[in-house]
């Protein structure tokens, strides 16, 4: 009996690319446009035919078995994740050194590697893991990695919500009172706020989606002026009842926001309910004064001034 063939999980990822170029080595492609497709040099190539010791080309050997850690680092990648190095790179950029420090140890964890240390770009903190396996996973298409992480939707939201997430109030601007509260999402991708919609169904939770800032607008975020390229959609539970079962089946991992729904829930169950908790005695405050709306760019109830990836700094006169 033949032996089972392994799962691309249970790989290193230099055998995974070997195994790709003997395929298309037997499809008749030439060396240099393997080269070109697979980005191995024709030297490795050369030395995968002739069956000798190959060079070593990536780094790191991934566990890629379903985990709640790789379901976290999944959904945190979709909000705050992006590729780079043509596919051989992870990389998170974010203003929070924190949530940062979290997220590289995981994947750091999952590599089977020491944790890499943070260079600066401007106000944000960036980590860059070097891993092709990784990078193929998380950027497959979105049902087949949905599928491979069935069983792990709560730890795959708790990463979406930490890195797109956020608990506000919602504002009765003309009588300058706080009316109600509710957890939402933001991205530019509706397919991933679906994807994350249609899981939290599976906890009781329905969740609505609206747009909220139009591509084209204009925002002043840090004392620059930044244009948004796309639509900015928006996830949104905005109950009570559903603030509750977030908490107590989803919930953050990031500390801010859990203390925030920490306060939240706290003084939901305080009477009368202007007795504001903890963080949102000055937002309450502030709403009251009049100096604070879910509409305003700066405003810390909604995030509409923040910064996203393929938004564009310009000069407004």
């Amino acid at each position: 009996m033949s032996e089972k063939p392994k799962h691309p999980s249970q790989l290193g990822e230099q055998a995974i690319l070997r195994e790709k170029a003997l395929m298309l080595m037997s499809e008749g492609r030439s060396l240099r446009e393997i080269s070109g497709a697979l980005r191995v040099q024709k030297e490795t190539l050369r030395r995968w035919i002739r069956d000798g010791p190959p060079r070593r080309v990536w780094r790191y050997n991934p566990d890629l078995t379903p985990s709640p850690d790789l379901a976290y680092v999944a959904g945190f990648y979709l909000g705050d994740g992006e590729g780079a190095g043509n596919g051989h790179k992870v990389r998170f950029r974010l203003a929070d050194s924190d949530q940062l420090g979290y997220v590289s140890g995981l994947v750091a964890k999952i590599l089977r590697r020491e944790p890499k240390p943070f260079t600066r770009d401007r106000s944000f903190y960036v980590v860059d893991y070097d891993s092709v396996a990784l990078s193929d996973y998380l950027n497959q298409p979105l049902a087949i990695l949905l599928d491979s992480l069935e069983g792990f939707e709560s730890e795959f939201l708790q990463g979406f919500f930490d890195a797109e997430g956020y608990v506000t109030c919602n504002v009765d601007a003309k009588a300058r009172r706080v009316r109600g509260f509710q957890i939402g999402a933001a991205n530019t991708n509706m397919e991933y706020l679906d994807a994350c919609k249609s899981r939290l169904a599976k906890f009781g939770l329905a969740g609505r989606i609206r747009v909220t800032n139009k591509r084209g607008q204009t925002m002043k975020v840090r004392g620059r002026t930044w244009i948004r390229r796309n639509d900015v959609y928006h996830l949104v539970l905005g109950s009570m009842s559903k603030v509750r079962i977030f908490n107590e089946l989803v919930g953050f991992r990031n500390a801010t926001k859990s203390q925030k729904l920490n306060d939240l829930v706290t003084m939901m169950k305080t009477k009368p309910p202007d007795n504001t908790a903890g963080s949102w005695r000055a937002i309450k405050k502030r709403v009251e004064n009049g100096s604070e709306y879910p509409n305003r760019a700066d405003s810390c109830l909604y995030p509409a001034g923040r910064i996203r990836a393929d938004d564009t700094p310009v000069t407004v006169a």
